[in-house]
């Protein structure tokens, strides 16, 4: 990945296909190349063959921008994805009764953080409460943590009666998660549970949050799961330098694993219950 310091960025293209990306932000692309505008600060992500990722940025961006988060994001997704290391938005913890990894998926809001908190707190091992990384080991698909903090809303914090006793978790160990109006702090020093490197995905939850009192669960078919998968991960379409890598690696998760349908509601707040529903899930 290369950084363009005092160098004019190049002239995107504004007449190729566009679409806006998640957090703001548009990207440009005819399918090969493609330029990312976040406020001014582009993106060059190259064609195949190509493994350089350029970054030009709007003049001096402060540290703790939400500019400066979504273009080392945007920038770095690019360049794994050219390394055959593609970013899913999911929670990871392993079941400590069968050593399963179990991947809780979802958009902002549907509730992988709450539940990620909740097993952690039941004592399952953590890898991360939002965002992993797919890679292949033979014929296998492992998940790697891509972010270590866990970042939870103030109404998941005021429901975790654990979170609020732990004298660990306090305004030094916080910060403010300005983007996404969430506290972080760093899951190591607060649960007793182990942080692991890696998993084996064998169950995989499609999360959405309801008010209801009682959670379900239920089965979802391969073509089911591999829809999902998809639609959580844009660039396996919109990337075609990588989509056939990006798609292989998707269809090799859905081979391995269990896909399931959670409508999350107010029982998985209690972090015995959620540990019994979700190991209740495990693959055979």
């Amino acid at each position: 990945m290369v950084v363009g310091g005092g160098v004019r960025p190049p002239e995107i293209p504004r007449a190729w296909p566009e679409f806006e990306i998640a957090g703001g932000g548009v990207c440009f692309t005819n399918g090969e190349t493609s330029y990312i505008d976040i406020g001014g600060s582009i993106i060059s992500i190259g064609k195949s063959g190509h493994t350089a990722v350029e970054v030009w940025t709007n003049g001096r961006l402060e540290m703790q921008s939400p500019v400066l988060t979504r273009v080392i994001s945007y920038a770095l997704s690019a360049a794994l994805r050219r390394g055959r290391m593609f970013e899913l938005h999911s929670g990871a913890v392993i079941d400590p009764d069968s050593g399963q990894g179990v991947l809780i998926i979802g958009p902002s809001g549907s509730g992988k953080s709450t539940l990620t908190v909740q097993l952690a707190t039941a004592g399952w091992p953590f890898l991360t409460d939002d965002v992993l990384l797919l890679s292949e080991e033979g014929v296998e698909v492992k998940a790697w943590p891509l972010r270590r903090c866990f970042a939870i809303t103030s109404e998941t914090l005021a429901a975790s009666n654990f979170l609020q006793s732990n004298g660990s978790l306090n305004s030094k160990a916080e910060r403010a998660d300005q983007n996404k109006n969430k506290r972080q702090f760093l899951p190591h020093s607060v649960f007793g549970s182990e942080f692991r490197e890696q998993c084996l995905p064998k169950t995989l939850f499609f999360s959405q949050l309801s008010g209801g009192e009682r959670s379900q669960i239920s089965r979802l078919s391969s073509a089911e799961t591999m829809a999902r998968l998809i639609r959580m991960s844009p660039w396996s379409c919109y990337d075609r330098a990588t989509a056939k890598d990006h798609l292989a690696i998707l269809s090799a998760l859905v081979k391995q694993s269990n896909g399931y349908s959670l409508l999350a509601c107010k029982d998985l707040l209690d972090p015995a219950r959620a540990a019994e529903l979700i190991s209740g899930h495990q693959r055979n």
